[in-house]
């Protein structure tokens, strides 16, 4: 994120968060393909991880209004801590063949859970959705913008 001294949070928000959200959206369509491995989805995990935490640190900037969004981030995040998860068992018992399969069909089911919860995260116009509520933010975002602009 590019942050411009020149403005306040609230226009920094504005201006980069839609950009950011694009580019996750991007992300998670590349994720939710069915073509990734789970390395490949833990990866996106982190990239999950990042975009919330940027949310949150804008959360007195939108307010509560925001509190719906994180949660959703969160949900993903803890279906692709699971396959993380899945997955570090896997590494760790390459010898148990009937631990391995076991492991193996809950990661298969998990994955799946993943891309179900993201063809509901994007579906509708949810990009649309959320860049436009992060370009034009709360009624507090907004009077922050207009008190710059005119400097009171």
């Amino acid at each position: 994120m590019k942050w411009k001294s020149s403005e306040n949070a609230a226009q920094n928000a504005r201006r980069v968060l839609p950009k950011l959200a694009k580019k996750y959206f991007e992300a998670g369509r590349e994720a939710a393909n069915g073509k990734r491995s789970s390395k490949a989805l833990h990866r996106f995990r982190i990239v999950t991880k990042q975009f919330r935490y940027a949310l949150e640190l804008f959360r007195p900037v939108y307010g509560a209004s925001l509190d719906r969004r994180l949660q959703a981030l969160r949900e993903l995040q803890n279906t692709l801590g699971k396959i993380s998860d899945y997955q570090t068992i896997l590494d760790m018992v390459p010898g148990d063949k009937q631990v391995a399969a076991k492991v193996e069909s809950a990661l298969k089911r998990k994955s799946k859970d993943f891309r179900r919860e993201w063809k509901a995260f994007d579906s509708n116009g949810q990009l649309k959705q959320w860049t436009t509520y992060l370009e034009r933010g709360t009624l507090r975002v907004r009077s922050q913008v207009r008190k710059a602009k005119t400097g009171a």
